[in-house]
């Protein structure tokens, strides 16, 4: 499994000529090193005697975030087996006219398969982003450049999933299920949009960036 390798194993395998870990699975790996450091802050904030006013809040956040964190770290090697499908499907035989509806039909659920597992990770990003929100504004100041490194990490899943959807999308046939996965690609894209600005903005003026 890819979630138990090290993390030179990962990159060394990421970085060879092996179909798998691709894009998806980095994807899913961003969003789960967000919500990593995002647990982190929180685990910072709570209980702690200037943020007893908030601690309730964030308590409430932690495990939905640590459930989040599971997902996105299933994803890693649910996208490998996603790609493992298409692969499959791709190399059954096209000798008849049977064999190849055959292979055509199984190549379209193989791709929606591929454009399935990284919209899960996309909704997982944007879930956790949601919720990132608060962990940024009332979590320990002493580490909001941590909260605003872990939407910065949502982000880059979020976006990253997005691609491989798209990718996925253009040999689907079904123009209403492409259709209707466009519209969620431009909703999860502009509500991550503004929340990242949000977050950023909010960093950054507490922190003297600007």
């Amino acid at each position: 499994m890819l979630r138990t390798k090290s993390i030179n194993e990962f990159l060394n395998l990421l970085a060879s000529d092996a179909p798998t870990p691709g894009g998806g699975s980095v994807a899913a790996l961003s969003g789960a090193l967000g919500c990593a450091i995002l647990i982190m802050v929180c685990d910072l904030t709570i209980g702690k005697k200037k943020y007893l006013d908030v601690t309730p809040d964030l308590e409430a956040i932690k495990p939905e975030l640590e459930n989040l964190l599971e997902e996105l770290t299933d994803s890693i090697d649910r996208d490998a087996l996603a790609y493992d499908k298409f692969t499959e499907a791709r190399q059954l035989p096209k000798n008849t006219d049977v064999e190849i509806k055959m292979r055509r039909e199984a190549m379209q659920v193989a791709m929606r398969i591929a454009a399935e597992t990284p919209k899960a990770t996309a909704r997982y990003c944007h879930m956790a982003m949601k919720m990132g929100m608060d962990v940024t504004q009332k979590g320990n100041t002493n580490v909001l450049s941590d909260a605003g490194v872990g939407m910065s990490c949502l982000m880059t899943g979020l976006t990253s999933a997005l691609m491989n959807i798209a990718i996925n999308l253009g040999g689907i046939e079904d123009e209403a299920y492409t259709s209707q996965m466009k519209e969620e690609i431009r909703f999860l894209k502009s509500e991550g949009s503004r929340m990242l600005h949000e977050a950023y903005e909010f960093v950054s003026k507490s922190i003297g960036m600007e």
